[in-house]
C-alpha cells in the first residue's frame, strides 16, 4: 500500500501548490481547511479567500492509475471577472517503466472539463481539454472555452513561470468589451479574432496581443476595420501601430498606455489615447488616405492628401516650389 499512498499524497500537495497561487490575489496569506484520508485515498479542501469568494477541492483514488478531482468555485472575484463553476478532471498516473514513488517518476495525463459556469452573473460556454503534468511542468495540450483557445505550459514550483498562447476565434464584440470591463455596458456589433501570448511569472504577466475585428460597431463607432497591438507587464498596457478604418473610409493610426485593472475609467483612457492620420511615407513625399472605400464591383476608391517633404536640412522648400496637391485616385482590379 505504500506506493498509492504516496502517489495520493502527492497529488493532494500538487493541488495545494497550484491553487494557492493562482488565489491569493494580496499580499495578505489566507486560510484553508479539508479533511485528507489516506486509507480512502480522498481530500476534502475549502479555500476562504475572505470577500473574494471560495474554492472547495476534492479528489478521489477511482483504481490504481486513476483519480477523480472536482473544484467548485463559489464566486471568485478575480481582477477580471467573478467567475462561479464546477471543474471536473479526470488523471491517469503513468509510471514511466519504473517504480513509482513519487511525482517526479511519473507522468499525470488528464482531461478537464466544466458545469454550470457562470462570468460575472452571466451563463458562458463549458471549458474542456487535455494536459499532462511532467518535469514539474503543467502542459496544456489542447484547451477551449467557447471561442477561445489555449496551449503551453505553467511551471508548478515557485516562481511558477508560464508561456502561452490565447487564440480568440470571432469571440463576440459584446463579449470581448465585458470581459474587460464589466461595469460598463457598450452597444456594440462584431467579431474579434487574433492572438493574445502570456509569458512570465503570475505576479509578473507579460501580454502581448495582435488582435482585428471587421465590419461592427461600438457605440456611436462605425468601422470597416479595427487592427489592435498591445503589448506590457499587466496591467500597464501599451497600444502601439493600431489602426481604425471608419465605415465611411477614413483611417486612423493609435497609440497610447492602457490601465487593464482601471476599470472605472476605461472610457476616459480611450479617449486619452493618441488617434492620428494614417500617413505612408516614401521617400520624397508623405501621403495621408482621407477616405478609402470599397465599390460593388470590386474596385477601390482613394481620396489622398500629398505633401512633400522638406529637404535634408529640414530647411523646406522655396516658396514657388510646389509645396503639397490634392488628388483623387481610382484603382480598378478584375
Amino acid at each position: 500500500m505504500a506506493r498509492p499512498i504516496n502517489v495520493f499524497g502527492a497529488l493532494f500537495l500538487l493541488t495545494v501548490a497550484m491553487l494557492i497561487p493562482k488565489l491569493s490575489f494580496a499580499e495578505k496569506v489566507f486560510l484553508f481547511e479539508g479533511q485528507v484520508d489516506f486509507s480512502k485515498n480522498e481530500f476534502n479542501i475549502v479555500f476562504d479567500i475572505d470577500d473574494k469568494g471560495s474554492v472547495v477541492a476534492t479528489a478521489q483514488k477511482i483504481s490504481e492509475t486513476d483519480y477523480q478531482f472536482v473544484v467548485d468555485i463559489e464566486h471568485l472575484k478575480t481582477p477580471l471577472f467573478d467567475l462561479l463553476s464546477k471543474i471536473e478532471s479526470s488523471i491517469e498516473v503513468i509510471h514511466n517503466n519504473t517504480p513509482l514513488t513519487s511525482l517526479a517518476d511519473s507522468t499525470l495525463r488528464g482531461r478537464i472539463w466544466s458545469k454550470y459556469s457562470l462570468l460575472d452573473y452571466k451563463p458562458v460556454e463549458e471549458l474542456e481539454g487535455t494536459f499532462e503534468i511532467k518535469n514539474q511542468q503543467l502542459l496544456v495540450t489542447a484547451l477551449s472555452f467557447g471561442s477561445f483557445t489555449c496551449k503551453g505550459h505553467i511551471d508548478i514550483t515557485s516562481p511558477y513561470g508560464l508561456d502561452l498562447t490565447i487564440n480568440l476565434l470571432g469571440v463576440d464584440m459584446n463579449d470581448f468589451l465585458n470581459f474587460w470591463n464589466s461595469n460598463k455596458k457598450y452597444e456594440s456589433s462584431g467579431a474579434v479574432t487574433g492572438e493574445i501570448k502570456v509569458s512570465g511569472t503570475l505576479d509578473h504577466l507579460a501580454l502581448k496581443g495582435s488582435l482585428e475585428s471587421q465590419n461592427g460597431f461600438v457605440q456611436k463607432l462605425n468601422y470597416h476595420v479595427i487592427s489592435l497591438n498591445i503589448e506590457g507587464v499587466y496591467p500597464h498596457m501599451q497600444i502601439s501601430q493600431s489602426t481604425i478604418s471608419k465605415s465611411d473610409g477614413v483611417s486612423f493610426l493609435l497609440d497610447g498606455p492602457f490601465d487593464l485593472s482601471d476599470k472605472d475609467n476605461f472610457k476616459k483612457q480611450i479617449k486619452a489615447l493618441t488617434l492620428a492620420p494614417l500617413v505612408h511615407n516614401s521617400g520624397s513625399e508623405s501621403e495621408w488616405t482621407i477616405k478609402r472605400l470599397n465599390s460593388d464591383n470590386p474596385g477601390i476608391t482613394e481620396l489622398k492628401y500629398r505633401f512633400r517633404k522638406g529637404d535634408a536640412l529640414g530647411t523646406g522648400t522655396s516658396i514657388g516650389d510646389e509645396t503639397d496637391m490634392f488628388g483623387l485616385e481610382q484603382t480598378r482590379k478584375f
